[in-house]
């Protein structure tokens, strides 16, 4: 299967019997025409499908059913980055982030060798410090004996320049760390295809890994960071409309 193309596989999708995916190439290839790609196709309602195809309602709904498999088991798969040493890794670790409709608010628990323990979901929906406040972020950590913690979340509007609110969150979480003992490594923000470290005020992404930077040689990478000390942040962009 990982040999077949896009085409074969949504024609295997749109068939009720092996007969039929010979038939459903053409429709296959005009249902990708008409979205664009895969992702804009697996986005569209039932009645675009049903359209675009000519496909039955229980038809789409069992295509529609196959695709969302699909983008779930891309979500999981996160097991192959197992440390985190730069803003990079965050970025390949909650690529799955990207194109998300909703905000998500992370929090990714690291043991006193920087390896990844899990990622916690904290919060969907709008950010703001009354929302996501330290109790939610910090529970899970203590909860896991985490050692440090770096968070994150996605802008659905794919510019990851911080908010006001984004700032204000970060402030508290690293206060509440300090005291806590289980620093705030950094917060990244997710865009489209980019993301923004709060921590180093800087703005990467485009291929993952490259522009690596190794902090754990740095003075202020993120291994020397298990002290807890503050560190600076951007100025905030405007507030959300």
């Amino acid at each position: 299967m990982r040999a077949a193309s896009v085409i074969d596989l949504l024609a295997i999708g749109f068939s009720r019997r092996e007969s039929d995916v010979a038939l459903a190439e053409p429709m296959a290839r005009k249902a990708l025409q008409r979205f664009g790609s895969l992702k804009s196709l697996g986005e569209a309602g039932a009645t675009d499908l049903t359209a675009a195809t000519g496909l039955e309602n229980f038809e789409v709904l069992r295509a529609q059913a196959l695709i969302e498999i699909g983008r779930r088991c891309a979500k999981n798969n996160r097991g192959e980055i197992t440390s985190i040493d730069s803003p990079d890794d965050v970025f390949e670790l909650l690529s799955y982030l990207q194109g998300e409709k909703r905000e998500h608010f992370v929090a990714i628990l690291l043991d006193a060798k920087s390896q990844v323990m899990r990622v916690a979901n904290i919060h969907i929906g709008t950010l703001t410090a009354s929302i996501v406040g330290p109790r939610e972020v910090f529970r899970e950590a203590i909860r896991d004996g985490a050692s440090s913690i770096i968070v994150a979340h996605n802008h659905p509007s794919g510019d990851p320049s911080p908010s006001p609110e984004d700032v204000e969150v970060t402030h508290k979480l690293i206060e509440i760390g300090q005291m806590l003992d289980i620093p705030v490594l950094d917060h990244i923000i997710i865009g489209e295809r980019r993301a923004l470290s709060l921590r180093e005020g800087i703005e990467f992404g485009g291929q993952v890994g490259s522009n690596r930077i190794n902090f754990a040689r740095e003075s202020t990478g993120y291994a020397r960071s298990a002290g807890g000390g503050a560190w600076p942040l951007p100025e905030a962009g405007p507030a959300r409309g």
